[in-house]
């Protein structure tokens, strides 16, 4: 193997090694931090709706010069009237 392949296994086992350890951490935090939102949340009074207006949600919401980008609805034809026979 040439060293530039070495180099490269040395460091992707270092980010393994590093993203185990973060996620370790997150997890023993986790619950100290749920704690304080819960604090925070009854000291401000935050209702359930107000937290979920603020959090990142999973689609994308269309911002405001998408619909200028769109077609036009169709113009309806207009239909000729016609006389009834007496």
């Amino acid at each position: 193997m040439s060293t530039t392949q070495q180099r490269l296994n040395e460091i992707a086992e270092q980010e393994k090694k590093l993203a185990d350890e973060k996620k370790k951490l997150l997890a023993e935090s986790k619950d100290a931090d749920l704690k304080t939102v819960r604090d925070l949340c009854k000291q401000h009074g935050f209702t359930a709706t107000q937290l979920r207006g603020s959090l990142a949600t999973k689609g994308k919401k269309k911002a405001a010069g998408d619909a200028a980008t769109t077609k036009p609805a169709a113009k309806k034809t207009a239909t000729k009237k016609t006389a009834k026979a007496k």
